[in-house]
């Protein structure tokens, strides 16, 4: 397993939003022998330069979530490890649950909508691992072939496409130990500033979802330690939260 987690905030976690900056926290808390690596737009050239993969990248309309995508299958595909939205809260130490779910190299949560296969928030890949490797590959190409990304869940309509045409992708992918993506949502599902249930209270508390996934596009209302996500995230900030 290579313990290596990438977090991204292009404009620099000394200037992300609250939300953020708890969600890092919880990686460092529970994961104290992780390398974690901070990225923003000043040092992600130390690890890799998108312009030796997309031609006139800088030219293009590719919004920074799109971006992000790229920069994920390139970092996963040459170096291996963990990647993480900056917006994904860790709720129990890696070491404690993924080892049994990337025996194959590769995972992902599994089927968080209909039409989509996996989640691409939460990508651990050892490096040049064939997923990987293909998925980035394909991500690459649809780039440069076009200015935009032409629906917001391209990228993972580029993995279904994979699954579906490539033989040895769709086999692997069939044998990697699977965990469904609606426990990391269930707080989003379940409303976050709603009332915490004594059902909510107990999950959180005995790590039943590892990982949560939450974002920083809403409003979020006075400190409330009884409301979902801020009882989450006192659980490992004893301090109110900065609004």
């Amino acid at each position: 397993m290579i313990k290596t987690i990438y977090i991204l905030w292009f404009q620099g976690f000394n200037n992300a939003p609250p939300i953020v900056k708890i969600c890092v926290n919880s990686y460092k808390y529970y994961n104290p022998d992780w390398n974690i690596i901070l990225l923003d737009n000043t040092n992600l050239i130390n690890y890799i330069n998108l312009e030796d993969y997309i031609k006139d990248i800088n030219n293009k309309n590719i919004n920074k979530c799109h971006l992000s995508d790229i920069i994920r299958m390139l970092l996963l595909k040459l170096y291996g490890g963990l990647w993480v939205d900056a917006t994904s809260f860790c709720n129990k130490p890696l070491n404690n649950w993924l080892p049994k779910y990337i025996t194959k190299g590769f995972f992902v949560f599994d089927k968080p909508w209909p039409d989509r296969l996996i989640s691409n928030w939460f990508i651990y890949s050892d490096k040049n691992n064939y997923i990987i490797d293909k998925w980035c590959n394909q991500t690459i190409k649809y780039y440069n072939k076009n200015n935009e990304a032409s629906n917001y869940f391209i990228h993972h309509y580029l993995f279904n496409s994979l699954y579906k045409y490539d033989i040895i992708f769709r086999q692997l992918w069939n044998n990697v130990p699977k965990l469904s993506a609606n426990g990391p949502h269930y707080l989003q599902k379940n409303g976050y500033f709603n009332n915490i249930t004594i059902k909510n209270k107990l999950e959180i508390d005995y790590k039943i979802v590892p990982v949560y996934k939450l974002t920083y596009k809403c409003k979020f209302p006075p400190y409330n330690i009884n409301k979902n996500l801020y009882y989450l995230c006192s659980t490992i900030n004893k301090f109110n939260f900065i609004n």
